[in-house]
């Protein structure tokens, strides 16, 4: 191999393990999944078809717990609410979430997706057309199983223009 291949590959492994490392430094550190906790995370997307509401939950516990859960009947819904400071209100109701088992770098759990696309004006928690307002929208997820107490979480609240 000529010199010149050989320092073109050291550079490209030395670049591939900085990045490696940068990127392990800028994650943001997560705590190992708590048995039997719900936690869920709120991102909505503009699209052209209207806004992506994803919704990302996960009750701790191993993978052949989750897999017991989901094989028999668990269930999980996705509500979404618009934040006000005198009374929040649903702004729309999700059909059932996916479940599914995972196991991933915190440990197992079950896994609960719901990803709808709807009209993005449905979002519009205000209902105000004021330049400057903005809307505060979250999720609740609510999660029944059995042998388990029904759980619910709300998620970040998200802030935009809808």
């Amino acid at each position: 191999m000529s010199a010149v291949k050989r320092i073109a590959r050291l550079a490209a492994a030395l670049g591939a393990a900085t990045a490696l490392t940068v990127g392990l430094a800028a994650a943001p550190a997560q705590a190992a999944d708590v048995p039997g906790v719900l936690t869920a995370r709120l991102t909505i997307t503009k699209e052209a078809a209207g806004c992506k509401v994803l919704t990302f939950g996960k009750v701790g516990m191993t993978q052949a717990q989750a897999q017991y859960l989901v094989d028999n009947g668990a269930t999980a819904q996705v509500e979404i609410w618009g934040e006000d400071a005198v009374y929040d209100n649903r702004l729309y109701k999700a059909g059932n979430a996916q479940l599914s088992a995972g196991s991933d770098r915190n440990g197992g759990g079950l896994i609960i997706i719901s990803a709808p696309t709807i009209r993005c004006s449905l979002l519009d928690e205000d209902d105000s057309s004021l330049e400057g307002a903005g809307d505060e929208v979250y999720a609740k997820v609510v999660f029944n199983a059995p042998g388990y107490s029904r759980m619910t979480k709300r998620t970040n609240t998200v802030h935009g223009r809808y």
